[in-house]
């Protein structure tokens, strides 16, 4: 026997709602190294050449931030597009948060990074790849298993399938970027946003 239209609305949306409250919860957490690693400056030290030395924690907290606000407003515009679920549904956006809640790890890692070593940025990159995968995943499995909202323009649907494929498609290339250093996988990176921007144009309601 199916559920009532009422608690199938109420399940729908506590998977909206518990989604939203790892995203906020994981970009909160991503700060954390920056208080670790910051230590009280000596009598004799600046506070500037302490800040200084956590530039590379500074910096892997903005690119983490603003990447994961990203995911969010992502998944946020996906579940607009679809008002049904199923266990693999559940399934996927539990891989998603999984991929998502990781990503602190290598935050912290990317801080960490030293000029003459990139291992710390491709792990990095891979793990914004691997986030960026399981997105397009759900978004696929929703398209293919009539879980979308019936009546969807089919342009609204393409535009943010395009625009999905995309942004993972940057993800990817960054991995081989970042096998050079930060700034090339910096740059590819950089060319997400007229990506995203592209995907939030295609897929704006009206």
């Amino acid at each position: 026997m199916s559920e009532p239209s009422g608690e199938l609305s109420l399940g729908f949306e506590r998977i909206v709602f518990f989604s939203d409250a790892v995203f906020a919860i994981v970009i909160t957490l991503l700060v954390l190294p920056l208080t670790a690693e910051f230590e009280t400056p000596e009598p004799d030290e600046h506070l500037t050449h302490v800040l200084g030395e956590l530039w590379p924690h500074v910096l892997s907290f903005l690119i983490s931030f603003l990447v994961i606000g990203q995911f969010w407003m992502a998944h946020h515009r996906m579940y607009r597009m679809i008002d049904k679920f199923d266990g693999g549904l559940l399934w996927l956006n539990l891989l998603c948060l999984l991929t998502v809640t990781f990503m602190p790890f290598p935050t912290s890692v990317l801080g960490a990074v030293q000029d003459e070593h990139h291992l710390e940025v491709v792990f990095y990159a891979a793990a914004l790849a691997v986030t960026s995968l399981s997105i397009v995943a759900m978004w696929l499995y929703a398209r293919s298993h009539g879980l979308l909202v019936a009546g969807l323009d089919p342009a609204r649907v393409h535009g943010f399938t395009v625009g999905s494929l995309t942004t993972l498609g940057v993800f990817v290339v960054a991995i081989g970027a970042a096998f050079f250093g930060l700034l090339a996988a910096g740059i590819c990176w950089l060319a997400m946003i007229p990506a995203t921007r592209i995907l939030l144009r295609r897929t704006s309601p009206g």
